[in-house]
């Protein structure tokens, strides 16, 4: 063999080691994980929506690049995080927003061009095909309206993640349900429910946001639709003492038992950040809840999951949660908190209070909703105080939602019980024992999550969380023993009650204009 054909032998070889060592890479459907990214971004904003657009697209094309070389299934890009939230009137909405072709277009922009769609989208697109990679994205859709009721102007806008497999195809669109102050944009009169298949063999589920917190579409995909995975792009507003960012996910992914691959806008000074991937009853896998502005992206193999009924047994997920939390502390920057995130506080109205004063035994109730403390005090830190406290009724979520709450837990509230704000500061009163118990009935107009944060705006590591049902009750029982905690801001059960929803929607965003 000559020279030279010997050099093209090993080349052929070396090429073919190439692929086998790719093509092994890649997450098959026989595999027991699933390799997922999401970003924490902080999008850059320019008063023109095509500049905006191409910067931000540009920074996604780097990242998805990365999250490819780390051999990333799927990744996951934030909610506003091409366009920020800051919009024009709806008459310069074009500039900002894309026309996206359904899944049954099976349209691929990266290589079509019968379709006038934007070149963030077309970008996205290649990105996904060059690198082999599913990408969840998040940006502001345009349809033209062709039947009444219209708008003026005769377009919808639309809240929309968009799903491309590893051809770049288009093989899922969602537009956002429950929108928050988000009045540039239109809803559907039906929600959408909508999942994708992948190639490694896991069904995803998707929506937006404020979403999470209703029963259509979230509760639809895991309870109707036994969907274990979702996707979910998020610009969070954290709001003390229940619904912080990293907290609502992992508490939500917790109640419903599935995967949640979580990526939020990064806007610390305005209360906006917090990613993560969780897993469920097993914890979180990674997360962040960043105070400065940064770009962090997360990956996490993740384990599939074989959905059963996460109310037929009790659950204990402190094992997991040791394991995962020995696992953080080496993962460097995962629960980096340098600074101050600035944070919104609920309503203490909404709360029956009891000053807690030192370990007590107590029943507190809110309207014929009743929860059982006992609570073990082993130091007091005169400059911290905590209350006991109840919700049951509605809560302001924004200006067109009043939801459903019931809720209880130990918190720290900023003076004394009369204060109307909440805190989470850095606290020396150490807890040897807290354990709550609570009755909620009818489950299925109920989401009940575990709510626990401390003073890094995390949740905390080493709890207990039991149900045990009886018809239509689901009766929750959540401790947390023998460790010493300090710094607790929250400890406690946040759950949302839809019966007691008002929403003014969606008939305000269909003709708000006409």
């Amino acid at each position: 063999m000559s020279l030279s054909n010997m050099g093209q032998h090993w080349l052929i070889v070396y090429l073919l080691a190439v692929c086998v060592h790719l093509s092994h890479q890649r997450s098959i459907p026989s595999d027991s994980t699933y390799k997922a990214a999401v970003v924490e971004y902080p999008p850059q904003y320019f008063t023109n929506g095509i500049e905006t657009l191409k910067v931000n697209s540009d920074a996604y094309v780097r990242i998805i690049t990365a999250a490819a070389s780390d051999y990333a299934d799927i990744i996951v890009m934030p909610e506003d995080g091409l366009t920020t939230f800051t919009f024009p009137e709806r008459a310069e909405m074009g500039d900002w927003t894309t026309i996206i072709p359904s899944a049954s277009d099976n349209y691929t922009p990266c290589t079509q061009d019968t379709i006038e769609v934007s070149e963030a989208l077309k970008k996205i697109s290649c990105a996904a095909r060059n690198n082999e990679i599913y990408v969840v994205l998040n940006i502001a859709e345009k349809e033209a309206c062709t039947a009444e009721p219209c708008t003026n102007d005769k377009v919808f806008y639309y809240n929309s993640n968009v799903v491309f497999d590893r051809t770049g195809k288009i093989i899922a669109r969602y537009r956002k349900t429950h929108l928050y102050e988000e009045h540039k944009f239109n809803v559907r009169a039906v929600p959408e429910v909508v999942t994708f298949d992948t190639d490694f063999g896991v069904k995803f589920g998707t929506f937006i946001c404020f979403d999470i917190l209703f029963h259509e579409p979230a509760l639809n995909l895991t309870r109707d639709l036994q969907v274990t995975d979702i996707v979910y792009p998020t610009a969070w507003f954290s709001i003390l003492p229940f619904l912080t960012a990293v907290q609502t996910q992992a508490g939500w992914s917790f109640a419903e038992d599935v995967n949640l691959l979580a990526s939020g806008y990064n806007k610390p000074s305005y209360g906006i950040g917090g990613s993560g991937i969780y897993l469920g009853r097993h914890g979180i896998g990674t997360s962040i809840m960043p105070t400065t502005t940064h770009e962090k992206l997360l990956i996490y193999d993740v384990p599939k999951m074989m959905r059963t009924s996460h109310h037929d047994q009790s659950k204990d997920r402190e094992d997991a949660n040791d394991k995962l939390r020995k696992k953080r502390e080496n993962d460097d920057g995962t629960t980096t908190i340098e600074d101050k995130i600035f944070l919104l506080t609920n309503n203490f109205s909404y709360f029956k209070s009891i000053a807690l004063e030192g370990s007590t035994t107590e029943t507190v109730c809110q309207n014929d909703f009743c929860c059982d403390f006992k609570v073990e005090v082993a130091n007091i830190d005169p400059k911290t105080k905590y209350c006991l406290m109840v919700s049951n009724g509605r809560h302001r979520f924004s200006s067109n939602v009043d939801g459903g709450v019931r809720g209880c837990g130990v918190i720290q509230c900023a003076t004394d019980v009369n204060s109307s704000y909440f805190s989470a500061n850095r606290s020396k009163t150490v807890f040897s024992n807290i354990e709550i118990a609570a009755t909620f009935h009818d489950y299925k107009n109920n989401l009940i999550m575990p709510s626990t944060l401390n003073s890094d705006i995390l949740p905390l590591n080493y709890w207990v969380l039991n149900e045990y049902t009886h018809n239509d009750d689901i009766h929750v029982n959540m401790t947390i023993q023998n460790n010493n905690i300090n710094n607790l801001v929250t400890f406690g059960i946040f759950s949302r009650n839809f019966k007691e929803d008002i929403e003014s929607k969606p008939l305000f965003n269909i003709i708000q204009n006409k």
